[in-house]
């Protein structure tokens, strides 16, 4: 059986309805549903005795007058349908789209007894079919008499719009006309009026012509008359007319007229100079001071710039005997009479103040520019020389800086006067130089810019000469914490710096920069070569002061350099600070530092040489009891209670202490464990007897860190690791040899569970500490074998702190050569 019938087959036993039919009476029913995509059910394979005995012949009638009405499937777009949905509330599974007639038809009839009601069903559904068609007919009557009357009013709209445009045309037109007779109307009014406005600026402008003739005639009888004052006036009102006919230059007699302006300005000028020049020449400008005065202002009234001119005449006349005597007399044109040129300026101010000044409106600055003037051709006459004695290399350098002092000064003093200041600053020190905003900032001294290398050479000479006493100064009792020349040469540098400063802050000063870098370096030499040369030389007090003092200084050192960079970086030109730079001095003494507190723990290493001899010496194989701590433990004990105090006192910065404690104690038991590898034969009560001492000797490194501290401190935890972790080497390797070689599984085990490197050399050298023979040793060794577990590879071949142990040779191999990084790998520990 097919799929087809099987679904027939299932729908028939639970509705006594084909599928098909159903599914078009749904449809039908539905007026406009949807479309329902049911499944078909072939009822042609049942025959009428079958069709009759499922549906019964009332029901096989009502079906057919049923499928009798013929109705058409109304199908609607899926938008129409949704707006629908929305708009209309489904009371009825019929009235959904998404109906499902085999569902719905089984929900009616869900078993064989419901199948009773179907007449009922069909006769409702009749009924509704019914129902819905009269609605539709009604719809469709109102629908189409709404349409003719909207046709109708359509036709009334646009015959009203016709209407409409006609009489806005009528309008129109009849505004046209208005606006022409309008226009005839004020025709002759625009006439009248037009004329008005051309004759009223017609008589304006030949009122200012009028104006302009008499003003100009004017002009001329008081200028004739040398009334300045009043030819000023007129000349201004002259100049505003001429203005006022720019437009009109192109009339021949207004061109005239401008013509006669300018000549007028041109012969008024020649004129005024004219009388300056027979003023001065004559010496009659005392009793023509407000005629000149008011000939000033005439020439303040002109178009153009002549008072520049007028202006320049005068300085130049007021420093042609300058200029005389100054650049032809060779006597006094040196660097070393400076000062006589600065002096000769200050007595003609004192003349120009007393007696020319009223010649001219204050407002001009005569005095100022004139100064301008002098610094400008002071500034040609030094650099000429400059150029000429560089040339012939006599110049002195001393002499230079003299006359740039002097110059400095000069230029200070007429800031002072010739620039206004606020009343609220405060008064600027006689020494001050000017600021860069004023006009006479290095107006001159900047001609001296490219001769400072020779500053630089003196004060480099200068500090040769210091170098070669500080290699052979050896300290005094007056250094409590940083050697003298440390001092001694950042004070010369200081002074140094602020006579550069003074000098220049672009390339001279860079090179300045440069040449203290170079020192630095030099001087850092100097701080190395003060350390103790000989490795195993027993240190005096004073070698392990002077190794403190070279940590203080070098430390001194690095942090003033910082200190004098940033103060660099402060004073040169903003161009320049990038290529200033004092990190590799900053550097170099850091690592002095590191070298210093290096040799520190060797000097100190090397005083406990004596107590190491006689630890080695000691016959530890035939001691017979253990006792109080050795002889070599209270030397130790008394070595480093001297040494510390002294370090202590003198080391400025608790953290070199703090270094050098770290790395002495880790240095010391590294040897100290070495030495102990030489202590053969070594018994077990001699074992016993070095653990005693070895306890001894971390009390005593314990009680080191915290020596003469004020305040009483405790040890730091970093040291107490350090130390802890040094000493338990030294206890493991006692351990081992405390056991007794019989039976050697003990000793196996022992040395396998403290050291579990499983190294047989390693091993052989404890058995050979112990003093063992090699036949007893190779019994030994034949048990370590064979306990190696398998597949294990031996680690060191040399025990911690054995004899060929890089940290036995010298104790401060573990150094890293960056100070930084060691400084911070401290810090990590003390936190």
């Amino acid at each position: 059986m097919s799929a087809q019938a099987r679904a027939g087959q299932k729908l028939t036993i639970g509705t006594g309805f084909s599928a098909a039919k159903l599914g078009g009476t749904a449809a039908g029913g539905g007026g406009g549903g949807g479309d329902l995509q049911s499944p078909a059910i072939d009822t042609s394979l049942l025959t009428d005795t079958q069709k009759s005995s499922m549906f019964g012949p009332a029901s096989t009638a009502a079906a057919a007058d049923f499928e009798e009405g013929n109705h058409d499937i109304i199908r609607l777009s899926a938008d129409i349908d949704r707006q629908l949905s929305k708009i209309l509330t489904h009371s009825d599974a019929l009235d959904t789209s998404d109906l499902n007639a085999i569902e719905y038809v089984n929900n009616i009839f869900p078993n064989e007894q419901s199948l009773s009601a179907a007449d009922k069903v069909l006769d409702k559904l009749k009924r509704q079919i019914k129902m819905l068609d009269k609605e539709l007919k009604d719809l469709v009557r109102h629908q189409t008499d709404a349409s003719q009357q909207t046709r109708q009013e359509l036709v009334e709209v646009k015959q009203a719009i016709l209407d409409l445009v006609s009489r806005i045309k009528a309008i129109k037109s009849r505004a046209g006309d208005s606006e022409q007779l309008v226009l005839e109307i004020t025709h002759d009014i625009k006439s009248l009026d037009r004329a008005k406005k051309n004759l009223t600026h017609t008589i304006n402008v030949l009122r200012r012509l009028q104006m302009f003739v008499n003003a100009l005639e004017q002009l001329k009888g008081v200028a004739n008359r040398k009334q300045y004052r009043e030819t000023a006036h007129l000349l201004q009102v002259v100049l505003e007319l001429v203005k006022h006919f720019k437009a009109f230059k192109n009339v021949k007699q207004v061109a005239a007229l401008c013509d006669a302006v300018a000549q007028f300005q041109t012969e008024m000028k020649r004129t005024i100079f004219n009388e300056f020049e027979a003023s001065f020449i004559n010496g009659t400008y005392k009793h023509q001071a407000q005629v000149l005065n008011d000939a000033c202002l005439v020439v303040e009234s002109m178009d153009f710039d002549a008072k520049t001119p007028l202006v320049d005449w005068y300085c130049d006349l007021q420093l042609k005997d300058y200029r005389s005597i100054f650049r032809n007399n060779p006597e006094v044109a040196g660097l070393g009479d400076i000062s006589r040129r600065y002096a000769w300026l200050k007595r003609t101010l004192k003349t120009h103040d007393e007696q020319h000044a009223n010649l001219f409106p204050h407002e001009w600055q005569v005095a100022e520019c004139l100064t301008v003037t002098f610094c400008d051709d002071t500034r040609k006459d030094l650099s000429d020389i400059l150029a000429r004695t560089d040339k012939d290399n006599t110049l002195d350098t001393i002499q230079m800086l003299q006359a740039i002092q002097a110059t400095m000064e000069f230029e200070s003093k007429v800031d002072k006067r010739f620039t206004a200041r606020d009343p609220t600053v405060l008064v600027r020190d006689e020494n001050e130089l000017a600021p860069k905003t004023s006009k006479f900032y290095k107006i001159i001294s900047s001609c001296f810019e490219m001769y400072l290398w020779r500053f630089i050479d003196m004060e480099d000479r200068a500090l040769a000469e210091k170098f070669d006493g500080f290699k052979s100064q050896a300290p005094t009792a007056d250094e409590e914490a940083v050697l003298l020349s440390s001092t001694e040469l950042f004070l010369f540098y200081r002074q140094s710096l602020v006579n550069c400063a003074r000098l220049s802050t672009r390339k001279a000063f860079l090179d300045l920069c440069k040449m203290f870098g170079k020192w630095l370096k030099n001087y850092n030499d100097i701080l190395l070569g003060k350390l103790p040369k000989d490795e195993r030389r027993v240190p005096t007090e004073d070698d392990i002061r002077i190794i403190c003092f070279v940590i203080n200084t070098a430390d001194y050192c690095s942090s003033t350099t910082g200190q004098l960079e940033e103060k660099l970086t402060e004073k040169i030109d903003a161009e320049f600070k990038g290529l200033l730079s004092m990190s590799a001095e900053k550097d170099a003494f850091m690592n002095t530092c590191v070298v210093a507190v290096q040799a520190l723990v060797r000097a100190i290493e090397n005083a406990n040489e004596t107590a190491f001899t006689a630890m080695i010496k000691r016959p530890w194989g035939t001691i017979s009891s253990v006792g109080d701590q050795s002889e070599h433990i209270t030397m130790i004990a008394a070595n480093l209670s001297s040494a510390i105090r002294i370090i202590r006192r003198t080391i400025t910065a608790s953290k070199f202490f703090r270094v050098f404690c770290d790395k002495f104690a880790e240095s010391f038991i590294a040897k100290y464990l070495a030495n102990i590898y030489k202590c053969r034969p070594l018994s077990e009560v001699g074992a016993e007897q070095m653990l005693l001492d070895t306890h001894s000797l971390k009390n005593i490194l314990l009680e080191m860190s915290t020596l003469g501290a004020d305040p009483p401190t405790q040890p730091p935890p970093a040291y107490v690791k350090i130390l802890s972790k040094g000493i338990s080497k030294v206890e493991q390797l006692l351990k081992v040899v405390l056991r007794p070689q019989d039976p050697p599984d003990i000793l196996v085990d022992t040395y396998n569970l403290l050291y579990q490197d499983y190294n047989t050399a390693n091993f052989q050298k404890i058995l050979e500490l112990k003093g063992l023979r090699r036949s007893e040793m190779q019994q030994i060794l034949d048990v370590f074998q064979i306990k190696i577990p398998a597949g294990t590879q031996p680690t060191s071949p040399q025990p911690p702190g054995g004899p060929s142990d890089p940290n036995a040779k010298l104790s401060m191999g573990n150094f890293k050569p960056d100070f930084r990084k060691f400084m911070n790998n401290m810090n990590m520990k003390r936190t």
